[in-house]
């Protein structure tokens, strides 16, 4: 059998092992989430108030709302909002103040230009046109495929390795953000004082959240190595 058939049905079991291990690393941020989310802490504000010091210690005009969805905390970079999820803008739990440092720690890199993030802001940009892209490009496809023109039946599959490229060059830019993101954090809620028997809680909110982009970029990875080896094997032919 070709050697590049062969990585071919192999990728197809990593592909599964990955998705098998995002499964457990999302499942490890609800299992974290649900154990610190009721667990008041020794700061004693709640997420909207957390924010608000932040801000004030900062000296950083930033807009803050409330959003519906479970874990739908997030920094909006285009109005330079901090968007808390309604669970976590009205808890003083170790898990909603975690959260919260974490979206302001993204506030602080866009306020300061931190490079990395700049990267991540563009390569996501771009990633989300190819994404939008991709179906019309795919019917294009289809329609060079049936009328065999230009690469014929293989575009499909070149548009799916460029696909998958971008999106394992998205999930590398975003992992260093993220885990600079946490980093500020837990230097936030230092700060502030927060106990250290409840520093473990904090680490285990934020790194679970972490592992989940990990998680994510290996899926992203065996997905692209996939459509290369078949598109090896194709061109072989």
């Amino acid at each position: 059998m070709d050697i590049y058939y062969i990585g071919y049905l192999i990728s197809g079991v990593v592909i599964l092992i990955c998705i098998i291990i995002a499964l457990v690393a999302q499942s490890k941020v609800s299992r974290a989430y649900s154990k610190y989310k009721d667990m008041p802490s020794s700061i004693g504000l709640t997420g909207a108030e957390f924010a608000q010091k932040l801000m004030e210690n900062e000296s950083l005009a930033l807009n803050l709302r409330s959003c519906r969805g479970f874990l739908s905390d997030h920094y909006d970079p285009r109005d330079h909002s901090i968007n808390i999820s309604e669970e976590n803008y009205n808890s003083s739990s170790i898990a909603s103040l975690a959260i919260v440092a974490h979206e302001f720690g993204h506030a602080q890199q866009d306020d300061q230009e931190y490079f990395p993030y700049k990267v991540r802001q563009f390569v996501v940009k771009t990633s989300n046109l190819v994404s939008r892209l991709f179906l019309p490009l795919l019917i294009i496809g289809i329609l060079l495929q049936l009328f065999w023109i230009a690469l014929g039946g293989a575009i499909i599959i070149y548009l799916s390795v460029a696909l998958y490229a971008v999106s394992v060059i998205a999930s590398l830019a975003t992992l260093p953000v993220e885990f600079n993101a946490s980093s500020r954090a837990k230097k936030m809620l230092d700060s502030f004082g927060i106990d250290k028997s409840q520093q473990k809680g904090v680490d285990s909110v934020l790194n679970a959240a972490a592992m989940t982009y990990v998680a994510s970029l290996l899926v992203s990875m065996a997905y692209l190595l996939r459509y290369i080896f078949l598109l090896l094997a194709i061109r072989r032919d």
